[in-house]
C-alpha cells in the first residue's frame, strides 16, 4: 500500500503534508512553521527542504543552528511492522476506490483555537498543528524501534475489534489495521487530523471525547489502547470503567506513558535545581492541578485497575535513551521529540492557567532544549540520560472467571464468548448520526472543511 500518498486534513481544511514514507528529511516531511499563516490567511505556509521542521524562530542575531531544526539530526528511514503490496489497477479485492474511502466519521462542529501562534482543539493542552503532527510521526517511529516493530505488548489472537483512544495522527491505528486485516480498528480523538486517503479499508476514525459516555456495545472490544494520554483526563477511574464495559471477556487494556518527565530522577537529575527545566516542570505540574487534569503517572495504578475488576495487571518500565549515545537506533529521534515537545506541552498550560508570558515560556523552552541536547551529546557524561517509559496492561476476566469469582458456576450459554446478538459493529451510535447515509450517494465532508479558526 503506497502510504506516502496518505494525507490528513489540517485545521485550515487543506491536506497537511506529513512524513509518511522514506525518511523525515524528504520534502513530504517539511513541517509547517508553528501556526504560520499564509499572506492570505488561508492555508499554512509549508517550508522548503532547506528549513525543514524549523519548529521555532531563532533569535535574529544568533548564528548557531537552531536546536529545533531537523537538519541537525541524521536521516531516519521509516519503520513498518507490516507493508502489504498494492498495485493500482491490479483488480485486487481492495481496489483503488475502496482504499481511498476510509470510513471516517467527523462531527459536525469542531472549532480550532489559535493561541500564541499554535493551533489547539477544545481544551486539550497539546497543539494539533502540523508541527505537532510531525513530532507525533517521529515519536511513532521511535516506539516502533523501541518495541522491535511490535505495535502492542499484549497477546492478541485473531482480534475482531480494537479501539485506540486519543489516536492523534492515527499511525498506530493504521498499523494495527494493516497487521490484522480481518479486524475493525477504531481510532478516536477530539481533532480530525487523521489521514483520509490511502488507508486500510478496515480502519475508522471517529471524533469523540473520551470523557463523554462511550456509546459502544458491551463485551465487544479485544484491545483498548492509550498512549501518551497523561494530563488528558480529569477522571481516569471513569475512563478505565468505560474501557472495561466495552472490552469483551478476556480483552485487554494497554496504557503507555512517560514515567519521569516531571520528576527529579533520571532525566531531570542532570539539570541544576534552579535550571529552566526544573522551573518548567514545576510550573506544568501546578498548571495541570489548576486545570483539573493532573499530569504524571498517578493514573497508572495497579490498585485502581484491580478495584474496577481487571486481572493480570502487569507493569513494565523501559529506558528511553535520549540521544544517539544512549541508543544508536532511535536515540537521535527521541531527542528530537523531547526537544520539540517542550513548547507543545508547556505553552498553553503555563499561559492559560498560570498567566505566564508566552515569550518567557518560549525562552525557557529554548534554554531547556539547548541544555538537553548538550547533555545528550556530552562525551564526558558517564551516567545514563534516559526517560522512563511505563507500560501497564490488564485483562478483563472471562465470563467463567467472573462467575467463579462470585462463587457460582456459569450457565452453559455464558462461556465467555460473544453471542450472536453482539456480532454487530462497534461503530459509535453518536458519530454514525453525523455521517451522511451511504444510500444518498453523497460523501460526508471532513469536519476540517467546516471548521473555523478563532484567534485567542
Amino acid at each position: 500500500m503506497p502510504r506516502n500518498q496518505r494525507a490528513s486534513p489540517g485545521p485550515n481544511g487543506a491536506p497537511s503534508p506529513r512524513p509518511l514514507a522514506g525518511n523525515v528529511h524528504s520534502p513530504a516531511a517539511a513541517g509547517q512553521h508553528a501556526g504560520s499563516p499564509s499572506p492570505s490567511g488561508d492555508a499554512p505556509i509549508i517550508m522548503d527542504n532547506t528549513a525543514i521542521a524549523q519548529l521555532e524562530v531563532d533569535d535574529e542575531n544568533e548564528d548557531t543552528v537552531s536546536i529545533y531544526t531537523m537538519d541537525a539530526y541524521p536521516n531516519m528511514t521509516a519503520a513498518y511492522q507490516v507493508e502489504r503490496s498494492h498495485h493500482p489497477g491490479s483488480g485486487s479485492v481492495h481496489d483503488d476506490a475502496t482504499i481511498d474511502s476510509a470510513r471516517t466519521l467527523y462531527a459536525e462542529d469542531v472549532d480550532y483555537t489559535t493561541e500564541h501562534d499554535r493551533t489547539y482543539c477544545g481544551d486539550y493542552f497539546m497543539p494539533v498543528d502540523q508541527t505537532e503532527q510531525t513530532r507525533q510521526y517521529v515519536a511513532h517511529q521511535v516506539y516502533l524501534k523501541l518495541f522491535n516493530l511490535e505495535l502492542t505488548t499484549v497477546p492478541l489472537h485473531n482480534p475482531r475489534y480494537i479501539l485506540d483512544i486519543g489516536t492523534g495522527i492515527g499511525e498506530w491505528a493504521i498499523g494495527m489495521a494493516e497487521k490484522y486485516p480481518q479486524c475493525e480498528v477504531f481510532g478516536t480523538d477530539i481533532a480530525p487530523i487523521q489521514p483520509t486517503h490511502q488507508v486500510p479499508f478496515n480502519v475508522e476514525f471517529h471524533i469523540e471525547n473520551a470523557e463523554d459516555e462511550w456509546i459502544r456495545p458491551a463485551d465487544a472490544v479485544d484491545l483498548v489502547h492509550f498512549r501518551n494520554m497523561e494530563g488528558a483526563f480529569s477522571d481516569w477511574r471513569y475512563i478505565y470503567q468505560q474501557a472495561y464495559n466495552c472490552l469483551k471477556p478476556g480483552g485487554w487494556i494497554e496504557v503507555i506513558d512517560y514515567d519521569d518527565h516531571f520528576t527529579s530522577e533520571n532525566f531531570l537529575s542532570y539539570f541544576a535545581p534552579d535550571s529552566p527545566a526544573h522551573l518548567l516542570a514545576k510550573g506544568v505540574m501546578e498548571a495541570a492541578r489548576v486545570a483539573g487534569r493532573p499530569r504524571g503517572i498517578d493514573h497508572m495504578s495497579k490498585e485502581l485497575l484491580e478495584e474496577l475488576g481487571y486481572v493480570d495487571v502487569k507493569e513494565t518500565v523501559y529506558d528511553m535513551g535520549v540521544g544517539s549515545r544512549e541508543n544508536s537506533s532511535y536515540g537521535s529521534f527521541y531527542l528530537f521529540t523531547v526537544v520539540t515537545g517542550l513548547e507543545a506541552c508547556c505553552l498553553r498550560s503555563l499561559t492559560k492557567f498560570l498567566g505566564w508570558d508566552p515569550k518567557v515560556v518560549r525562552d525557557l523552552c529554548k534554554q531547556t532544549a539547548q541544555e538537553t541536547r548538550a547533555i545528550a551529546e556530552d562525551t564526558s557524561r558517564t551516567g545514563k540520560f534516559v526517560v522512563k517509559l511505563r507500560v501497564m496492561v490488564a485483562r478483563k476476566p472471562t465470563a467463567q472467571e467472573q462467575w467463579l469469582a462470585k462463587g457460582t458456576a456459569p450457565p452453559e450459554s455464558d462461556c465467555g464468548t460473544l453471542r450472536d446478538g453482539d456480532q454487530s459493529t462497534i461503530r459509535s451510535l453518536k458519530t454514525v448520526k453525523t455521517a451522511i447515509s451511504d444510500a444518498t450517494g453523497q460523501e460526508a465532508r471532513p469536519v476540517s472543511q467546516r471548521s473555523k479558526i478563532t484567534e485567542g
